[in-house]
């Protein structure tokens, strides 16, 4: 049975959309009433922006999940099966959000190319030490860092 380790943050996309959808419509109030406030218009389409690319943050998310032999990563487009012998390291990152950690996992994929993905560990779930332990239990030359 795959249980999932990380935070599922593609969800939050619809959160930008909304947002900007609302700034959209003040900027309109704002240029059918006063036709001056350039400033205030120009705020609000710097603010679409950024929620623009907040949406393609979230979108972009990918989802991890293991069982008892693989690691699973899971896109929008794509998806990955990692043995846990070839991750190479578990390692906590300095950033940590909302008093959570973020964590890295380096592993090698099917072509042998070595690569990364950051995980922020779900919230009140203890399926993150769990995947430690197997991982560590399933390839002793895993190197975890705290």
């Amino acid at each position: 049975m795959r249980k999932r380790i990380s935070t599922n943050t593609r969800n939050w996309k619809y959160i930008p959309i909304i947002i900007g959808i609302l700034m959209v419509g003040i900027a309109i109030k704002i240029l059918t009433e006063n036709k001056d406030d350039i400033l205030a218009i120009g705020i609000l389409t710097i603010f679409i922006f950024l929620l623009t690319g907040l949406y393609f943050v979230f979108d972009k998310a990918k989802s991890i999940e293991f069982d008892n032999e693989y690691l699973f990563i899971s896109s929008k487009n794509s998806d990955e099966k990692i043995s846990f012998k070839n991750i190479l390291k578990i390692k906590k990152t300095l950033a940590e959000i909302n008093d959570r950690d973020i964590w890295k996992i380096y592993y090698r994929d099917r072509n042998n190319i070595k690569k990364s993905i950051r995980i922020w560990p779900r919230w009140n779930s203890k399926y993150f030490e769990e995947f430690k332990n197997i991982a560590l239990k399933n390839n002793n030359d895993i190197e975890i860092k705290s």
